[in-house]
């Protein structure tokens, strides 16, 4: 998997448009802490461009204050409170279903931030992923292990959905998760706060 990783090579650009950066974050596998850096260190910068130069209520500001929304908070809300739990609820999809959802205008709209300072947060993020999907591997088995001692702990059930969901095993964090809520696990609850 890593192998495959390392080799990854986003196109060369000297400008990005949003579509150009949802489509190069699509090739990337991101954890939700990467995923809220490139939120804070591009797009939190267009949001304010935007909302500067054309106002709060333009259709340009008003969807980049969304996507930084979702990169910065509402994706690891959502995957902490177990709203999220099935493949099609996973970034890519999401950053699908966003496109999917925006005018033309706004995916055409050219970012400030140059190309290849884009490019390097990209890379960077990929490389730091790298290092948390294989902290979560360890971390996956160090809960299998606490389960073996403690199989009814319904939060170690949910623990375990998160590391599995971040390692792209959907369908057995999903098994977790049905786990978890079967006994008792309830988001209210819950001890795990953060990703």
């Amino acid at each position: 998997m890593s192998a495959e990783k390392k080799s990854l090579r986003l196109q060369a650009r000297s400008t990005y448009s949003v579509k150009n950066l949802l489509s190069d974050l699509k090739k990337l596998k991101l954890t939700p802490s990467a995923l809220y850096t490139i939120g804070t260190e591009i797009i939190y910068f267009e949001w304010k461009e935007a909302l500067d130069e054309l106002g709060k209520d333009d259709e340009i500001t008003i969807h980049l204050e969304e996507l930084l929304n979702f990169m910065q908070t509402d994706y690891e809300r959502r995957l902490l409170q177990g709203e999220l739990r099935r493949e099609k609820d996973t970034p890519n999809e999401a950053i699908n279903t966003f496109l999917k959802e925006t005018p033309i205008e706004f995916q055409s709209y050219v970012l400030k931030r140059p190309g290849p300072f884009v490019q390097g947060v990209l890379q960077a993020m990929h490389t730091q992923s790298d290092r948390e999907i294989a902290r979560y591997k360890r971390t996956e088995d160090g809960i299998r292990k606490e389960l073996e001692k403690h199989p009814k702990d319904p939060e170690l059930w949910n623990q375990l959905r998160l590391a599995l969901w971040i390692l792209d095993d959907f369908d057995e964090a999903s098994e977790a998760f049905k786990k978890a809520k079967k006994l008792g696990w309830d988001k209210k609850m819950s001890k795990t706060v953060g990703i």
